[in-house]
């Protein structure tokens, strides 16, 4: 199970300075940015700085970075794999052809980053994505034709995709709400908008997770593991097994290259430990049993964020156990 079997003979407790974040080391990670809620929290959290890169690069550069967000219509009878093949069959109709390449050079097109965001409500599954577009600037004449020509290919391709019907009403609504495009945008705007969507701790993203429920955008698929409303054990298997191979940030060919951010699998984000977090203590074998028996680890994290080490030795004692505490040698 992710963060919760041994890898080696102790377990270690850290404490990411920058921020008073406290976590595990010498645990199995399963490195599922859409299945877990552990790693899903530690890769967006380790991909941030990625994002705020990118865009210090496009404005020092001269470009600006606009958000764009992809939407259609769905219904709840729909199942989320054939909701995702038609919107990735729609992505792709809509960046061929010659129109597409001649909107792109007419605006300077750099490349773009897109999040693949999934959310479920009152109308099912809503896979829907936003994107970071490296482009030339825009006066106040082309951001509106930007935006009429990006909703122009997104109403063709997704009607030839068979996500629209070509009916007056359905396309009235999609006229409105298909596409959005926030300007000069910055990296802390597309982390909110983000944010709004999935989570980002073990703790922030229940806490949230909990927030939006009733909202009309719906709610995370991790809200199931903590909801379990009836169905949600179904509604979960069923986003899990859809997701597979898919992707949660992609990159356009080369832009990772032009901005300076080096390649980095999710595997290898969930086993990097960041150079200013510090080696609080170790845990044995018997000790993390303890935890893991008295579902203290979330505690025990707490504790380390509110007392350092004294607050882990505290907890453990509180647990019962008499076991010699092991602390890291500060002389290495």
């Amino acid at each position: 199970m992710c963060r919760y079997s041994r890898v080696g003979t102790f377990v270690s407790v850290h404490l990411e300075n920058q921020h008073n974040s406290a976590f595990y080391g010498g645990l199995a990670t399963c490195a599922s940015v859409w299945a877990c809620p552990v790693c899903t929290a530690k890769i967006q959290a380790r991909r941030r700085p990625e994002l705020e890169k990118l865009v210090e690069w496009a404005y020092a550069n001269g470009y600006e970075v606009q958000m764009v967000t992809f939407t259609f219509p769905h219904y709840g009878y729909q199942r989320l794999a054939h909701l995702l093949a038609s919107q990735r069959e729609a992505f792709k109709l809509m960046r061929k052809g010659k129109q597409w390449d001649k909107f792109k050079s007419g605006h300077g097109y750099q490349g773009m980053v897109r999040s693949l965001e999934i959310t479920h409500g009152s109308n099912g599954f809503h896979p829907h994505t936003h994107e970071l577009w490296i482009t030339d600037k825009l006066d106040e004449i082309d951001q509106g034709d930007f935006k009429a020509a990006v909703l122009k290919h997104w109403r063709s391709a997704c009607i030839r995709s068979g996500l629209l019907l070509d009916e007056a009403s359905t396309l009235d609504a999609f006229n409105k709400h298909a596409v959005d495009v926030q300007f000069r945008t910055s990296s802390s705007d597309y982390l909110a908008k983000q944010d709004q969507s999935r989570a980002w701790g073990i703790d922030a993203e229940m806490t949230a997770a909990q927030s939006k429920q009733g909202k009309k955008s719906g709610v995370h698929p991790h809200d199931f593991l903590v909801r379990q409303d009836e169905g949600d054990k179904e509604l979960y298997l069923e986003y899990v097994q859809a997701m597979k191979g898919y992707r949660q940030l992609f990159w356009s060919p080369g832009l990772k290259d032009k901005a300076g951010v080096r390649e980095v699998s999710d595997e290898q984000l969930v086993q990097e430990q960041t150079e200013t977090a510090d080696l609080l203590g170790l845990l044995t074998v018997r000790q993390w049993a303890l935890i893991r028996g008295n579902d203290a680890r979330a505690e025990l994290l707490d504790a380390a964020e509110c007392a350092g080490w004294q607050g882990v030795v505290n907890l453990l004692r509180s647990l019962g156990c008499d076991d010699a505490i092991y602390v890291p040698d500060p002389g290495g």
